[in-house]
């Protein structure tokens, strides 16, 4: 966790969990929030788990300018949808994940900059998903079709215990080569190494022309901790584990409790370059 930065510039968010209520929403209280730290001369990108296709309805509803990023860092995309930068996987590297996750009794999706792949898109578990992100699958009979286009595979499973042991497992024989991090109990995300919200804040901050240290980062789950580590102010939301709330310099309440807005006004505002009406 890095010291405090005395001015905030840009704000980076997780969706799901954070800035997203439970039913998927921006509530009013948090938009507001959104525009009157614009007003304040801090940026808002949003940095999420989701495919580009997943993260850009939100964009355009908060009206946000700059770019944001998906896949956990794997790409970074504008408003209108150009990629900007985007991470795969190395096709050995990919087949090599592939095999180590042969013997287990998980669903494996994937997931390239304009597609969700999946073998077979009426299982439980892919309609969850597909509530949550409003995306709509692929299925195909082989996957992946082209392994050099693939951003990130979901290892997903309700057994949390074994997604659990699959994360602690399968990390260090591929350190280096890939990144693996849950957004949910049941959802191990396996992106590039590169791929993590660590690196978008170091990405992100380059192309707002900020430093880290100007970044403030609100998230709840195990792969936002890379994101809390790097940035100069650090956000968790009320339900998060405490193993992120330990990465945090700050606890807010939940999101259906307003806890994004609080954030924003409670931590953020105090520190943007308009705050007191004459910039920092």
């Amino acid at each position: 966790m890095t010291e405090i930065s005395p001015t905030i510039r840009l704000v980076l968010s997780d969706m799901d969990g954070t800035i997203l209520d439970s039913d998927h929403t921006i509530s009013q209280t948090t938009g507001a929030a959104v525009q009157r730290l614009a007003e304040r001369g801090v940026a808002l990108a949003l940095v999420s788990a989701r495919m580009p296709a997943a993260v850009l309805p939100y964009v355009r509803q908060l009206g946000l300018k700059g770019p944001c990023a998906g896949f956990n860092g794997g790409v970074f995309f504008t408003p209108d949808g150009n990629i900007l930068k985007s991470h795969h996987f190395p096709v050995e590297s990919l087949m090599a994940i592939m095999e180590a996750l042969s013997s287990f009794p998980v669903e494996i999706w994937f997931q390239t900059e304009q597609e969700w792949l999946v073998r077979d898109s009426q299982t439980p578990l892919v309609q969850r998903e597909r509530e949550l992100t409003g995306m709509t699958p692929r299925e195909v009979e082989s996957l992946p079709i082209t392994p050099e286009t693939v951003n990130r595979l979901i290892v997903c499973s309700d057994d949390i215990a074994l997604v659990a042991r699959l994360e602690e497992e399968l990390a260090p024989p591929f350190d280096g080569r890939a990144s693996m991090l849950r957004s949910a109990p049941h959802k191990l995300n396996i992106t590039p190494a590169k791929a993590t919200k660590g690196q978008a804040v170091v990405e992100l901050a380059r192309l707002y022309g900020v430093t880290p240290q100007e970044v403030a980062a609100l998230g709840d789950a195990p792969n936002d901790i890379p994101m809390l580590q790097a940035a100069g102010m650090s956000i968790a939301m009320g339900q998060a584990q405490d193993s992120v709330k330990e990465q945090a310099s700050y606890v807010t309440g939940k999101p259906d409790e307003g806890g994004w807005a609080y954030a924003a006004e409670t931590f953020i505002m105090p520190t943007a370059p308009f705050s007191d009406g004459s910039r920092k």
